[in-house]
């Protein structure tokens, strides 16, 4: 999985992916976010609901339950997402959405890493 990722667009035009402005009711700080290499523990714009209104914040990139000591977890399996003790109750409880323009795959060339920018054409 990925550990790199951009999220380069404006919030804007992030939720007209979903809607047109008439159409939706998203609170959202206008602020533009313009990432090209999004890191784990960075933020990153998340869609969420609460109290019953959509939502898109920036959020930090990793998760971890309050019994775990380690670094936070960026991704997860789908083949055991819903039944892992780590991710069952976040399953249970909701969903959201992380936009996307494409994410990076790293490939090892001899002993240097060439990152390759994988993204819908």
């Amino acid at each position: 999985m990925c550990g790199r990722f951009a999220q380069a667009q404006t919030r804007e035009e992030y939720l007209a992916y979903l809607a047109d402005e008439g159409e939706r009711d998203i609170a959202y700080d206008p602020e533009p976010i313009g990432r090209y290499n999004v890191a784990p523990g960075t933020k990153v714009l998340l869609l969420s609901e609460r109290d019953e209104q959509l939502h898109l914040d920036p959020v930090f990139w990793g998760y971890a339950p309050g019994w775990w000591d380690k670094a936070p977890l960026i991704n997860a399996r789908v083949e055991t997402a819903a039944t892992s003790r780590m991710f069952k109750p976040l399953w249970q409880h909701g969903r959201a959405i992380c936009f996307a323009d494409g994410w990076f795959e790293w490939k090892k060339e001899g002993d240097k890493k060439q990152p390759y920018f994988i993204h819908r054409a």
